[in-house]
This record gives structure tokens, sequence and C-alpha cells, in this order.
């Protein structure tokens, strides 16, 4: 998976994050289910959504900055705050 910057929000401010999903654009936050995601330094993150922190910059995306853009970002390897998928 990837290293990259992601925005970490609770559930209240996801979900007011995304009531501003269209047919053109959607958030697409993804919940933190992984317990090693806790040892990273930013608290408890399992339970807490997050979103790549690039759409700030993207123009689709600029109705969700207000809202977003307050909130804290944290540079993260998705193997460690996503459990792994268990193969059928």
């Amino acid at each position: 998976m990837a290293v990259q910057a992601f925005i970490i929000m609770d559930q209240t401010q996801r979900d007011a994050a995304e009531a501003l999903n269209d047919m053109d654009a959607i958030l697409g936050a993804r919940q933190v289910d992984n317990p090693l995601s806790n040892n990273l330094g930013s608290g408890t993150l399992v339970g807490k959504w997050v979103s790549p922190a690039r759409l700030l910059n993207d123009p689709a995306y600029q109705r969700w900055v207000p809202t977003l853009g307050g909130l804290p970002i944290a540079v993260m390897d998705s193997e460690t705050i996503f459990a792994p998928v268990e193969e059928a």
C-alpha cells in the first residue's frame, strides 16, 4: 500500500463532510481498523475516519476545504492504519 498524508476525522466530522457528496465527487472516507495505528503517535486512531489530504488541493473537492481544511493531517502507511484483508 501507500504512505500518504491523511485527514483524520471523527464520526461527526465525517458525517458533516459526506453531506457534501454529490454525483460529481464523493469523500470516500475510510475507517481506521488496525490496532497498530494507535502506536503512531497521533492518539487513538481506531474508529476514526481518514481521507487523503491531497483532495484539499483538488479543484473538484474545494467545497470540502471549509469542513476538512482545519482538521489534523498525518503522514501514515495504509498497511498500518487498515487491517489486512483476509482472503477467503
